[in-house]
């Protein structure tokens, strides 16, 4: 089983992921959703399945830490922030690119000046990414 095999550790995922302690969660779900969760309770939310999760806590974890709610509920979308996504799929373009020049036949001068380009891609990243 992996780390977000059900809806348990999916929540518990978010939450790590977004570097944040429990107690910080439920006091966010208290102060800014109404939603008074106990130590226990989150606790089971994070390590019991739910037969009926309640979605009014699983909308406002997901908007708390920034994942979606269908990737919490069903595994599905991104666990990564919306605001990350284009910084991770770039880093794993530039990845592939690194680890496709092997498979390449480059003499000397062009495989210095391939790793100099992604040297500076890696160093440099733009301030948007544009959509195609």
């Amino acid at each position: 089983m992996s780390k977000t095999d059900n809806i348990a550790s999916r929540i518990r995922n978010a939450r790590e992921q977004a570097q944040m302690p429990p107690a910080e969660l439920r006091k966010i779900l208290r102060e800014d959703y109404g939603i008074d969760l106990s130590k226990t309770g989150l606790h089971r939310l994070e390590t019991v399945e739910a037969k009926n999760p309640n979605l009014k806590q699983i909308q406002a974890i997901a908007k708390i830490t920034r994942v979606s709610p269908s990737w919490i509920l069903f595994g599905e979308g991104t666990s990564v922030p919306g605001d990350k996504v284009g910084a991770a799929i770039r880093s794993r373009v530039i990845d592939t690119i690194e680890l496709m020049l092997g498979a390449l036949d480059l003499n000397a001068r062009q495989e210095s000046t391939i790793n100099n380009w992604l040297k500076n891609v890696r160093e440099n990243p733009p301030k948007n990414i544009r959509k195609p």
